[in-house]
C-alpha cells in the first residue's frame, strides 16, 4: 500500500512539473525592456489579430479568464480606462485564456466592453509571454518594448497608472 501511494505521489509530481514547465515566474522579468513577442490569434468572431497590427501605438495587453473573479472585476476597470483614453493612441487588448470560447461570449454579453477581446484557448500567446497567473498585464510602448508588467488585479483608473501611460503616449 505504501509503495503504491509513493508511486502515485511521484507520478502526480511529475505531471505537475511537466504541465507547468512553461510557467516560470522568474522568466517573465526577462521580458521587461525587450521587444514584445508578436503573436497571431483571433477575436470572438474569428477575425485574426497580430500584435504587430498595433505598431506605433501604446498597448495594454491583459491576460484574463472568466473563472477568475479578480479578472472579471479588472475588465470593468479596463473599460473605464478605455473610455478615458478613447481619443488617444492607447490600445487595450484583453486575451481570454478560457478553453471554451462560448463561456467568454456569454460573460461578455453580461458586461459592456469597447476594447479588443481575443481568445487564446490553446495558450500559445500565454506561453510566449511566460504568463503564470491571471490577471497579468503588459504595458507595451510605441516601439513595441515591454515597459512594465502588472501582476494581479489593478485599478486602471489610478493616477499612478495613468501617469505611466501618459508618459508613453
Amino acid at each position: 500500500m505504501r509503495k503504491n501511494t509513493t508511486e502515485t505521489f511521484l507520478v502526480l509530481c511529475f505531471v505537475l512539473i511537466v504541465s507547468t514547465a512553461h510557467a516560470n515566474p522568474w522568466a517573465i522579468n526577462e521580458l521587461r525592456g525587450k521587444r514584445a513577442p508578436d503573436f497571431t490569434t483571433t477575436d470572438l468572431t474569428g477575425r485574426t489579430h497580430r500584435l504587430s497590427d498595433y505598431k506605433g501605438r501604446v498597448v495594454l495587453l491583459n491576460f484574463w479568464a472568466t473563472w477568475c473573479p479578480p479578472c472579471r472585476e479588472e475588465l470593468r476597470s479596463l473599460e473605464s480606462l478605455r473610455k478615458d483614453y478613447k481619443d488617444k493612441r492607447l490600445v487595450i487588448i484583453a486575451i481570454s485564456v478560457d478553453r471554451d470560447i462560448e463561456k467568454v461570449k456569454r460573460f461578455l454579453r453580461e458586461i459592456s466592453t469597447s476594447f479588443i477581446v481575443l481568445h487564446d484557448g490553446k495558450y500559445s500567446v500565454y506561453k510566449k509571454y511566460n504568463v503564470f497567473s491571471v490577471p497579468m498585464t503588459f504595458l507595451i510602448d510605441r516601439k513595441g518594448r515591454i515597459v512594465d508588467i502588472f501582476f494581479g488585479e489593478q485599478d486602471w483608473t489610478s493616477p499612478t497608472i495613468k501617469e505611466q501611460i501618459d508618459s508613453l503616449l
